[in-house]
């Protein structure tokens, strides 16, 4: 069985459609989702709407789309953020919004993987998990092997013995006797420098993890992020990944 790891879409369309086709012709039989639907983006209910075609295996929620489906103000959100956030607010159903709030903050799939936007141990905190001190606490609460996160927008390692890695594509082969904490990446608003859209495979049979990147439309996405009357910022860093 192979789950494709998918998260931080942020309204992203052509990001996500790129993802989606790249996923499934890697032989992905399930989609699974970290969270962050919505949000920077000007396409948030063209992304749930595709999500949710697919008949997913887990959603859970993240912060932008706990903000998106409330009306919990934007503490902690820088100006652009909030603009975005507000923006999303306006344009979801309450069908969609609804769906958004039904969304748990963490779940796990089949006894064999974890789903988490942030941290397992307060997970509607919104903490980020940058290094093996941050991910220490979240071992403490993961039952599987693996747990997949997201929310840095940066694809990350880390593992129960300590050591950490910062992939650059290649497989990862799970050590049986370890636990991982994974972060997947952004597929709509990457921050490490590389601007295409990243998501992971994981293989549960052959215990493996791919972290892939995926080139897309940027331009079109811009184009609708300034015809949106969005900030000007989240559509030029889209060209830079940052």
């Amino acid at each position: 069985m192979k789950y494709a790891i998918i998260g931080d879409i942020h309204a992203n369309y052509e990001a996500l459609t790129a993802v989606v086709e790249k996923a499934q012709g890697l032989g992905a039989a399930r989609f699974c989702c970290i969270g962050d639907i919505v949000g920077y983006n000007a396409n948030p209910v063209e992304c749930i709407d595709l999500l949710r075609s697919l008949d997913v295996e887990v959603v859970v929620r993240g912060n932008h789309d706990e903000y998106a489906c409330t009306e919990t103000d934007f503490a902690g959100f820088n100006p652009q953020a909030a603009w975005a956030a507000e923006w999303t607010r306006e344009h979801l159903s309450r069908e969609h919004k609804a769906w958004l709030r039904s969304l748990p903050l963490e779940q796990t799939v089949n006894t064999r993987l974890m789903l988490v936007h942030a941290t397992l141990d307060t997970p509607g905190n919104w903490g980020y998990v940058f290094d093996k001190w941050h991910a220490a606490a979240s071992f403490n609460y993961q039952r599987p092997q693996v747990c997949f996160f997201g929310h840095t927008h940066v694809p990350s390692v880390f593992d129960k013995c300590g050591r950490v890695s910062v992939p650059t594509g290649d497989v990862i082969t799970l050590e049986t006797t370890h636990k991982y904490m994974i972060n997947a990446g952004s597929v709509g608003q990457p921050r490490d420098g590389n601007p295409r859209a990243a998501f992971a495979l994981y293989d549960a049979d052959e215990k493996r993890v791919e972290l892939h990147r995926v080139a897309y439309d940027v331009e079109t996405c811009q184009k609708k992020v300034r015809q949106a009357g969005l900030p000007e910022r989240l559509a030029a860093r889209l060209a830079s990944g940052r």
